[in-house]
């Protein structure tokens, strides 16, 4: 029994400096430092000096710009109309009245009665020399303005500026001492004459078209008189209808995008303004305010409620790059307007600010200093700020 307890005594003291052999070669290989805690990184952003503006958005529509209807001039029965989609230029056929071509011209007036007699002066001549000139047909001379003439086929022009033919009133019109209904006026620089050589260049114009029987007389209805090229919309009648009423929708041939904003917005919007359009696929494009209409339309009403809208105005916006919209027909875009300006100030990204417990905004600078700051315009995520030891270039604490 002394054998064994002498080797169960020996065998626990080994163990035991073994343990404790152990513990001092690990502390004594274990030479390193102890472990310190990162430091926190912060983020900083430089004050800089520029202008700021905020934005407004509004929902427009894509399509082609000053839709309007065709109304048609002189009685008849319409027998043609273009397919809807085509363009009408200068010297096309816009319709047919009765089988017989009506014809578009450009120009700033409308014509206004039959044009058939030598000498005949006037605006709508002017209109009609012209558009055949512009055509190619030669036309010949025309009297100088301030040239006189003799009129022909009617009275001299009455006192209320309107002859028995339309002519309009002349100051120094004066009848012939022939009384046959013949008068003098003097040619203004609006005005043309109905020579022989026009109405010849008529005819040949007239037999080109397919007008019969090719006269050299313009009658009204022949030609209707637009601002320039048109585009087809959908029709509005059928043949066979009467050629005087409403026939088709026409507009221009360009595209615009048309947006409808409160009416008290109207007077921070005008003309030649830029404005950013964010189109159906997501991609942006700018644009140019064309027109901020004058005529406000009430807001949707139901009943006696005038409803949470209030009155409108309709913008024009031209895009400043057609081929942005060139595939799109009519569709919907957001419309983004510049609001307030603050030029050439300071401004950090909003994450600098910080709300004081005095109240008020401060920022941290670089250095661990708080500063307080009097804040100006938000803007695309900056914002507008003044302060002591606030200048261009100073670095702030900012969010990550």
């Amino acid at each position: 029994m002394r054998t064994k307890t002498l080797i169960i005594t020996i065998t626990c003291g080994v163990l035991a400096l073994g343990g404790v052999v152990y513990a001092v070669q690990a502390r004594a290989g274990d030479d390193s430092p102890a472990a310190q805690p990162a430091a926190a990184k912060v983020a900083t952003a430089e004050v800089v000096r520029t202008d700021l503006s905020d934005y407004w958005a509004e929902s427009g529509t894509v399509g082609y710009r000053k839709q309007r209807t065709l109304r048609g001039v002189a009685p008849g029965v319409l027998t043609w109309l273009p397919r809807p989609g085509s363009t009408i230029a200068r010297g096309d056929i816009l319709y047919r009245s009765g089988d017989r071509p009506v014809i578009l011209f450009y120009g700033p007036s409308p014509m206004f009665r039959d044009i058939d007699v030598v000498g005949m002066v006037g605006r709508d001549v002017r209109v009609l020399a012209d558009n055949l000139r512009a055509l190619g047909y030669r036309i010949g001379s025309q009297p100088a303005p301030g040239t006189r003439v003799t009129v022909q086929g009617g009275p001299a022009p009455t006192a209320t500026g309107q002859g028995a033919n339309g002519d309009a009133n002349k100051p120094d019109s004066t009848p012939t001492a022939s009384g046959t209904g013949a008068y003098q006026t003097v040619v203004t620089s609006q005005d043309a004459v109905f020579t022989r050589s026009l109405r010849d260049a008529v005819k040949r114009w007239q037999a080109a078209k397919g007008v019969r029987p090719a006269t050299g007389t313009v009658t009204l209805g022949d030609v209707l008189v637009l601002p320039g090229a048109v585009r087809v919309g959908a029709a509005s009648a059928q043949l066979g209808d009467d050629a005087t009423g409403n026939l088709m929708a026409i507009s221009d041939q360009t595209k615009a995008v048309s947006v409808e904003i409160d009416a008290s917005r109207a007077d921070d919007l005008r003309a030649g303004q830029k404005v950013q359009i964010t189109l159906p696929d997501s991609s942006h494009t700018s644009g140019t305010i064309n027109s901020v209409s004058s005529n406000v339309q009430a807001g949707p009403s139901d009943g006696d409620d005038p409803g949470p809208e209030g009155p409108k105005v309709q913008v024009v916006v031209a895009v400043d790059n057609a081929s942005a919209i060139q595939n799109i027909s009519s569709a919907s875009v957001e419309v983004r307007f510049t609001g307030t300006t603050a030029h050439d100030v300071l401004a950090v990204p909003v994450g600098a600010l910080l709300a004081l417990s005095s109240g008020g905004y401060g920022v941290q600078l670089s250095d661990g200093a708080l500063t307080a700051v009097k804040v100006g315009l938000f803007a695309d995520g900056m914002v507008q700020i003044s302060g002591t030891g606030i200048t261009a270039g100073t670095r702030v604490v900012t969010t990550s």
